[in-house]
């Protein structure tokens, strides 16, 4: 059996057309292809067009990542901040003996 090579314009037509039909099984039956081969250049057409949303993504996740982390110590931080205040004023009005 030969490998089929179809071009670009017939890829993004139906691509296109999978989008605005209700049902992708009957598309592929009438342009004589498989269903998965329609989702699978749907997947790529959506890859291409989106590139950088993808990699802005994955900057702002590691944003996040970094941001969570510097809360946390700033959060630890005032713990022990809070817990030595508590500790100095117990202490406080009182003679300490060295």
């Amino acid at each position: 059996m030969k490998k089929r090579i179809y071009s670009k314009e017939f890829k993004d037509q139906t691509v296109r057309l999978s989008y605005q039909r209700a049902n992708i099984k009957e598309l592929a039956d009438e342009l004589g292809l498989d269903p998965q081969r329609i989702y699978k250049w749907r997947k790529e057409a959506k890859a291409v067009k989106n590139p950088e949303s993808q990699k802005i993504l994955k900057d702002d996740s590691l944003e996040v990542k970094r941001l969570r982390k510097a809360l946390k110590e700033k959060e630890l931080e005032l713990e022990i901040l809070k817990k030595a205040v508590h500790i100095f004023s117990k202490s406080d009005g009182k003679s300490i003996n060295l």
